[in-house]
């Protein structure tokens, strides 16, 4: 097996679809995450009139965060290992109807238009191969004034030589970002690095 498919099962396994008894401890209590989660919740503002949804959950724990404020939250991931896992971490709100975790792609998520008042990802969009059309799909399922708050790797020295030149992901300056964000339809949007090596984003919907 060659060092590029040796590396890619790595990444595979450990990061863009998680599976395995590895992956699931370290989805558990992901420890590097937490800073992008609490980012993403200062971002968003989360309260009890809020039906939530994340894209790309992992093992559900940023789900439960939030779940601490809003009322209502679905979410999706496309690792049968992670969809069980958050399932897990957040049983008595999936219980409760609180709460559904599904099996889904962000590229064509599973929900109506206008179905959620906010919306959060972390540390997944370098994964996603089409990142215009999960932008304009995130768009579609949030409601007029709906908030997205994304955290990801930035286009930094760190980003590139790791995220870019050694793990081939897809990583973007703050302008390449926020054209995205603008052609998916968004307003209000902002980009900075102001973690470090974090690329923090926000937009809403108008």
């Amino acid at each position: 097996m060659s060092i590029t498919r040796i590396r890619e099962n790595f990444i595979d396994r450990t990061a863009r679809k998680p599976e395995g008894k590895m992956a699931v401890r370290n989805y558990n209590n992901p420890k590097a995450h937490y800073k992008s989660f609490n980012a993403i919740m200062k971002l968003l503002q989360l309260k009890p009139e809020d039906t939530y949804c994340e894209i790309g959950c992992g093992g559900g724990v940023l789900l439960r965060i939030a779940l601490e404020k809003a009322n209502k939250a679905s979410a999706i991931d496309h690792s049968p290992d992670m969809v069980d896992l958050a399932q897990k971490n957040n049983e008595t709100a999936v219980k409760q109807k609180r709460a559904e975790i599904l099996p889904g792609d962000a590229e064509k998520l599973p929900w109506k238009d206008n179905s959620f008042s906010a919306c959060g990802c972390a540390n997944m969009f370098f994964f996603i191969e089409y990142p215009q059309k999960a932008l304009g799909e995130i768009y579609r399922v949030l409601k007029p004034g709906g908030r997205f708050a994304m955290a990801t790797m930035s286009k930094g020295i760190l980003g590139k030589l790791t995220f870019g030149i050694l793990y081939k992901l897809k990583i973007y300056s703050n302008k390449e970002m926020h054209q995205m964000f603008t052609m998916a339809g968004f307003s209000n949007i902002v980009i900075n690095n102001n973690l470090g090596w974090l690329q923090m984003c926000y937009a809403e919907k108008t």
